[in-house]
């Protein structure tokens, strides 16, 4: 059984009546069509539409939450990489330091005996070896005949004699403890 409205039923638009009564009919009309298709329509396909609306909804906020989860592991991820370079860092640094302090001080762990004694006895050894060649009576003739050819400064003599030695003995040891 159909649902239709015959034409007769229809009112006649030729006729001259007020353009409201025209509006109104025809929105009547409208209502009528769509409340029949309202009835017509089966409850069943509306719950298919809502709950695959509702699946719909499910599955979005699931991609979120998948989303979001992989964010917070990378950002985890990240951080995690990021403390073990700085301790990596921190570590290296703490080796370097050592080691400075082990080449300032002359002692390497795979430095032999006698490297290691080579080391703690240089620098002694260094100023007794200068100590000797200044001590050199060659060097303090020469130098006092220097100043003996000056008539005034042969009563300074043994000062002058003691100033120039200081000076020969602190360029030799700085120039060799460089070279060393």
């Amino acid at each position: 059984m159909s649902r239709s409205t015959p034409l007769s039923n229809l009112p006649n638009i030729k006729n001259k009546q007020s353009n409201s009564t025209v509006d109104d009919t025809e929105n009547q009309l409208v209502k009528e069509i769509l409340q029949e298709i309202d009835t017509n329509k089966n409850p069943s396909e509306e719950l298919n539409e809502n709950s695959m609306a509702q699946h719909e909804m499910a599955q979005q906020q699931a991609m979120a939450q998948q989303q979001a989860m992989a964010q917070q592991q990378a950002m985890a991820q990240q951080q995690a990489m990021d403390n073990s370079n700085h301790m990596n860092e921190q570590e290296m640094m703490h080796h370097q330091m050592l080691e400075n302090s082990n080449k300032e001080d002359g002692l390497n762990e795979s430095d032999t005996m006698v490297n290691k004694l080579l080391v703690l006895v240089k620098q002694p050894l260094l100023v007794a070896l200068l100590a000797i060649v200044i001590s050199i009576p060659a060097l303090s003739n020469m130098i006092e005949n220097a100043i003996k050819s000056k008539p005034s400064l042969v009563s300074y003599a043994t000062i002058i004699i003691l100033l120039i030695k200081g000076i020969i003995a602190g360029g030799l040891y700085f120039g060799i403890n460089k070279s060393i």
